[in-house]
């Protein structure tokens, strides 16, 4: 039936004031309404289930044959019965101007309307549903193409807008009674002048009116949830605008609103102008993103501003703020065209970066931002850095000017924050003050000019992510430092260039020393190694340098995400299965290791190691690669695996090269495998039968070439080369005038299969 039940039936009712366009209007709560809100909204939950259970009920009825009906209009409807006693509507037969669809057939309810129940009615300009219905089918009302006005059933809890596909002339939409949240698809009708929401919904989807033409809206007044001027919604309580329905170039939101919700305003490029109430205290994220506004005052009663608020108002050329605003979120003002932003002293935090690719100026005498002195959370030096007094002392909160290049952090500060100088387009060099305990998650995360940083001899943590992505050539571990980050030293080269190949660069970071005393850390065999536990195993931090052979310690048991830092240059890595956790890429490198060595804590196969050296082919180095990178553990018997998918399909990528792996070194190495098949799948065994078998006389030949009679020989045991072959591979090998080679076939001939030397064979 296409019924689509977009109903959580284990929805928490305990938060339902929080509803609203992804905002929560805290105000809601204080009213003294709240509690009748709450329950009404319980018992519309309870409703709902219950709906469900009708719906399902439906699905699985059992239909009987169509039948005609026509009504007193003169309608004609073919309908079945669902299990004796309820009706669901086939097809509506009959073009009218204004359809009525009926709530009762022969005595019984209408509850559902077929796919295509009323479709492609082309006088139809009028469509009315019986509020008894409560299910309706895919594409119920398309193509009818005179339609203006629709209005759903009161009973319905969800809204498909494929109902109403190509009704390309509706102009007033009825929304579905129980709808639970108005959303973005309501405008896939894209002429809709009028809209009414039905008494059961309970909130706006965020940016949800992005597409809005309408010319008004409506609210049922027995809604409990929300209301409106005919313009923008409201909840109920006034406390929260929801969202602006109806594009206007100039809005007054209303006095009494303490909330914008997330994307509010979002996407009116019409409007020009707003003006706020003394009573605002929030504006959400988003709320005006991508408007048309000139120019903003916020009150003074305005305390926080969120995340790209009014993000790409390329037309904002001023905003103003008063004292008591605490929070800004990031990229606020980004893509706006603001000539000045000053802050009050009251601002407590500030997202970064603020107002990127917006030409303020953060030092000097002409500066063009501030924030106003006399404040007691944050503080602005004359860089554009800013410091926060956070109850563990002094820390430094991030680098607002984009233009510098060199940053020294003040003394006295104790922390780096988080995400401080992350993604800052231009910093090459920063110097970190002695005293300096902690560097925050993500600090200098995306810094990819960063090349040079001190840690000082009194830090004692790097948190995850710290130099992420950032170009830095070398580091300082303190002989105190306890702590280091998940990711925290992974450069650009072996993460950013790791998941785009498109942006191909060496991993920078190629030096780390520890200082002498620390105990947790050391540097060994260009390997950052942590001691990780009381049994003495060890974790791999990070490869740096130029070693080419890596030996992994027996100790350790665990490898770090990007451990082996997307290297280049190594040509042997010596694991043991002792390494139970390997982080995502963790063995990934960059380039073609000739040798893989895995020590076994258990001897398998009465081996206590095994040596891999896959085939140097775009295919085998592609192999190679997935074998180290694709397993969260030393897993021998995966590795063989990919090395028996790279031996046994020897050819290039790329048909029209000869890059694929020669037919000699193909053949020796699928017989190696088959003469020692350890972890060798029934799979893979039938490939290397079948290529040998099918291919025998041709790598007979590429055998003889290189004098290789071991290998022959192995043809001979493993009846490859045979008595129905050999004369066929005696005569090419003889083609090629190497004498001491037929003279060995010939032999071998006789002696295997008691044939003459002279039988049938030319001298």
């Amino acid at each position: 039936m296409g019924v689509s039940m977009g109903i959580n039936l284990s929805a928490d009712t305990s938060r339902l004031e929080v509803c609203f366009g992804g905002f929560s209007p805290t105000a809601m709560n204080a009213t003294a309404g709240a509690g009748d809100i709450v329950e009404k909204a319980e018992a519309l939950m309870r409703e709902r289930r219950e709906m469900n259970e009708r719906l399902a009920a439906i699905e699985a009825a059992r239909a009987s044959e169509p039948s005609s009906w026509t009504d007193a209009e003169g309608t004609e409807w073919t309908y079945v019965v669902l299990d004796g006693d309820k009706v669901r509507i086939e097809r509506c037969k009959t073009s009218v101007a204004n359809l009525v669809i009926p709530g009762e057939i022969e005595g019984m309810p209408v509850v559902s309307l077929a796919a295509d129940a009323c479709a492609y009615l082309p006088d139809i300009r009028t469509l009315t549903c019986a509020d008894s219905i409560i299910s309706i089918g895919y594409c119920a009302f398309r193509g009818c193409k005179n339609l203006r006005k629709a209005v759903l059933p009161a009973s319905v809890g969800n809204y498909d807008s494929g109902w109403l596909r190509a009704c390309d002339k509706l102009e007033e939409l009825h929304l579905p009674g129980r709808l639970e949240k108005l959303c973005l698809s309501i405008f896939d009708a894209t002429g809709l002048k009028r809209l009414r929401v039905g008494a059961g919904t309970l909130g706006v989807e965020a940016g949800a009116f992005g597409r809005s033409s309408l010319e008004a809206i409506e609210v049922n007044a027995e809604n409990p949830f929300m209301k409106t001027d005919g313009v923008a919604l409201y909840s109920t309580d006034g406390s929260a605008l929801l969202a602006l329905a109806v594009p206007v170039e100039q809005y007054r939101v209303a006095e009494g609103c303490r909330s914008i919700a997330r994307k509010g305003f979002s996407g009116f490029a019409s409007l020009k102008k707003v003006e706020l109430p003394d009573s605002l205290e929030v504006v959400e994220g988003y709320a005006f993103f991508r408007t048309g506004l000139l120019e903003i005052e916020m009150p003074a009663s305005l305390r926080e501003v969120g995340e790209r608020a009014f993000f790409n108002c390329r037309s904002l050329r001023k905003i103003t703020f008063a004292e008591g605003l605490r929070t800004v979120g990031q990229h606020a003002f980004t893509a706006t065209s603001i000539g000045e932003l000053r802050l009050p002293s009251t601002v407590e935090v500030l997202g970064n970066p603020l107002a990127e690719g917006v030409t303020l100026t953060y030092s000097g005498p002409e500066a063009t931002f501030s924030i106003a002195s006399g404040g007691k959370a944050l503080e602005l030096d004359a860089l554009g850095g800013l410091y926060r007094h956070a109850e563990e002392g002094l820390e430094f909160a991030c680098l607002l000017n984009p233009e510098i290049e060199r940053y020294e952090v003040c003394p006295g500060v104790l922390n780096v924050g988080e995400e401080a100088f992350a993604n800052h387009p231009n910093l090459k060099e920063a110097v970190l003050p002695d005293g300096l305990a902690v560097i925050k998650r993500g600090a200098f995360k995306g810094c990819r000019t960063l090349k040079t940083v001190n840690v000082p001899e009194s830090a004692t943590r790097i948190e995850d992510e710290a130099f992420l992505d950032t170009n830095i050539e070398s580091i300082y571990l303190p002989s105190g430092l306890v702590h280091l980050g998940v990711n925290a030293l992974v450069t650009q080269g072996a993460h950013y260039s790791a998941s785009n190949r498109s942006i191909k660069v060496a991993p920078s970071l190629r030096e780390i020393s520890v200082g002498a005393e620390n105990r947790r850390f050391e540097v060994r065999g260009g390997l950052l190694l942590e001691h990780a536990g009381t049994d003495g195993s060890m974790r791999v931090l990070l490869y740096a340098g130029d070693v080419e052979v890596v030996r992994i310690p027996a100790e350790v048991n665990e490898i770090a995400p990007y451990a082996l830092n997307n290297a280049h240059g190594i040509r042997e890595l010596y694991l043991s299965d002792r390494i139970v956790m390997v982080g995502i890429r963790g063995l990934a490198v960059d380039g073609f290791v000739e040798l893989i060595h895995v020590d076994l804590v258990k001897a398998q196969f009465g081996k206590d190691f095994f040596e891999l050296r896959f085939p140097g082919t775009d295919r085998g180095m592609q192999q190679m690669m997935l074998a180290l990178s694709v397993p969260d553990h030393v897993n021998v018997e995966v590795m063989f695996e990919h090395y028996d998918t790279a031996i046994t399909n020897g050819s290039s990528f790329d048909a029209a090269t000869e890059k694929g792996l020669a037919l000699y070194d193909q053949a020796t190495r699928l017989l190696d495998r088959l003469a020692d098949p350890v972890f060798l799948s029934r799979v893979n065994r039938d490939l290397c039968e079948r290529f040998l078998r099918n291919n025998a006389e041709d790598v007979c030949v590429a055998l003889a070439r290189q004098d290789d009679r071991a290998a022959i020989d192995a043809m001979l045991d493993l009846g490859y080369l045979n008595a129905d072959n050999i004369y066929d591979v005696i005569e090419r090998v003889g083609a090629l005038q190497d004498a001491t080679l037929t003279n060995y076939l010939l032999e071998a001939r006789r002696l295997r299969f008691e044939q003459s030397v002279f039988d049938d064979f030319d001298l």
